[in-house]
């Protein structure tokens, strides 16, 4: 799992993460993380999707409110809550300097904080994997609503209502191996402005 793992995730952000973690928890008087400790806190990420859940720390209580269900007790993972919570807090994915450059505007400033993850990944795809004759294009929906919009100068932004969607959410647009299923190359739609243009 650990090699299918890296071998869709680009090494180079792994390690930016951690280098950028690092400086991070050092600056908050933290515990130092590894390319390890990381790996681990994506799988607990990954596997807290599988749960349906109010607030995320009864993800590692011993207790539950289903007679049928037992609960998840995260804690056998080998990550506890509070060191969860604190990589949670300090996780960076792309570099943003502390101030908005001069002529940037403010979307393009607050997309920052993806902008490199998505340039690694899409780089990492077409160094590390040929895909068939197959290609589906189409587009994906994370269900991230944002903050507001763009009269709020933190986070990500949030664009996008789609009618034919059940439910509102960023739209990525990517590109797939349809006989893997592997996603190739990701886009995201970042103004109402941008997807006009393009």
């Amino acid at each position: 799992e650990h090699d299918c793992f890296m071998s869709c995730f680009p090494k180079d952000q792994l390690m930016w993460m951690v280098q950028k973690l690092n400086t991070s928890l050092f600056t908050a008087n933290k515990k130092p993380t590894t390319a390890g400790e990381l790996l681990k806190w994506f799988g607990v990420l990954i596997l807290i999707t599988r749960f349906e859940y109010g607030d995320r720390a009864s993800l590692w209580s011993p207790e539950t409110d289903s007679r049928y269900i037992p609960p998840p007790m995260l804690g056998r993972t080998g990550m506890t809550r509070p060191r969860f919570d604190e990589l949670f807090q300090y996780m960076e994915w792309s570099e943003q300097p502390e101030e908005r450059p001069e002529g940037m505007s403010r979307g393009q400033y607050r997309w920052m904080k993806v902008d490199d993850f998505v340039s690694r990944f899409n780089n990492h795809r077409v160094t590390h994997f040929e895909p068939s004759h197959l290609i589906c294009v189409d587009e994906s929906i994370s269900r991230w609503y944002g903050l507001g919009g763009t009269w709020i100068n933190c986070g990500l932004p949030f664009y996008v209502a789609i009618d034919r969607k059940p439910e509102d959410g960023c739209e990525i647009q990517n590109s797939c191996c349809a006989k893997t299923g592997i996603m190739l190359r990701l886009k995201i739609v970042k103004s109402p402005a941008e997807e006009e243009n393009k």
